[in-house]
């Protein structure tokens, strides 16, 4: 480990030298500029710019040529691509093709991609390439308050649920159904944020969560989308079948699981150990009691749609208890 010694300059203006080796491994000459993170524990970080210069662009090839009748790259691998890179951080993405032209239906993909990713925007298009542009102010956007977003969102969707069933207005399900998407834009956002994390790149100083801190919300995040899958998934059951037979035992179901999830957020946001306590044995005894119902309200030779319905309940409230497992581990920090 080497030390300098700090030199200041005018009445404010505080040098350090860096090495000189370092300085020539990383290429650098007068005038090059460096990105300095700092860290939680109140250290800093400097970066040469050919390891993280910022804004960082990302060039992805599309090749619609043929080889032995199949496609090089096709549409969806694109977007998959796509997807990946915005998760990964990167602020601006140029889908271009050699040799050959960008095809209208994949340039209209990719801006219906980009409507489910918040911040990024179509900026260039050509026939020979798309040029993408994250214009999200990372100030706009913590993880803690995108966790908020998620869960409350989910608890819309679980209410959905409820009012539907004393209700029969199948409007209802069809906003379930679209709140569905807005979580999933808020998850990615999220793994974009808690991937920036880990490159040393600080959102916006009023994001208060320590990296470990983030690691936890980030994988809360991944259990409220699950639990926003099976709110989407009992929603299509009952588009299909309406108001089934087992209604009652599944009208006072549904709204137990939903106290689990609003609990285990709880929890999580407070460190309350003793919340998140009940919040798991409550879930132990919620999966007896629907557990029985599956086998009460299910034909023995068939999957019938209450089964499925029971299901996922219980899955979501496991789900629940995952979060506030999160949470007690945080509280011993």
């Amino acid at each position: 480990m080497e030390t300098r010694k700090v030199q200041v300059t005018g009445k404010s203006t505080y040098i350090v030298t860096l090495p000189k080796k370092w300085a020539v491994d990383s290429g650098l000459v007068a005038g090059a500029l460096v990105r300095i993170s700092y860290l939680d524990d109140g250290s800093i970080v400097i970066t040469p710019p050919e390891h993280g210069q910022d804004p960082r662009m990302k060039r992805l090839k599309f090749d619609n040529a043929s080889i032995d009748g199949r496609t090089v790259k096709s549409a969806e691998e694109t977007m998959r691509d796509l997807i990946g890179a915005y998760v990964m951080g990167y602020q601006a993405i140029e889908v271009y093709a050699d040799h050959n032209h960008i095809p209208k239906e994949l340039a209209r993909a990719m801006k219906r991609t980009c409507h489910n990713l918040i911040g990024f925007e179509v900026i260039e298009e050509t026939d020979e390439k798309v040029v993408i542009q994250d214009l999200l102010d990372a100030g706009e956007f913590t993880i803690e308050r995108g966790v908020k977003r998620m869960s409350s969102l989910v608890s819309l969707m679980l209410d959905g649920l409820i009012n539907y069933l004393k209700t029969g207005d199948t409007e209802i399900l069809s906003e379930i159904i679209s709140r569905d998407d807005e979580v999933d834009r808020a998850y990615l956002l999220i793994s974009k944020q808690f991937v920036n994390r880990l490159s040393l790149i600080r959102s916006m100083e009023v994001d208060k969560l320590s990296l470990i801190e983030s690691f936890y919300y980030r994988l809360a995040a991944g259990n409220l989308e699950r639990i926003a899958d099976h709110a989407v998934k009992i929603a299509e059951v009952f588009s299909h079948i309406g108001i089934p037979a087992t209604a009652p035992p599944i009208k006072e179901s549904v709204s137990v699981p939903q106290n689990l999830v609003i609990s285990s957020i709880e929890s999580l946001r407070k460190s309350n150990v003793s919340l998140a306590n009940e919040v798991i044995s409550e879930n132990t005894l919620v999966k007896k009691r629907l557990s029985k119902s599956v086998s009460t309200a299910t034909p023995v030779t068939a999957i019938s749609s209450p089964e499925i319905i029971f299901d996922s309940l219980i899955r979501i409230g496991d789900y629940a208890a995952n979060i506030a497992e999160l949470a007690i581990d945080l509280s011993q920090l």
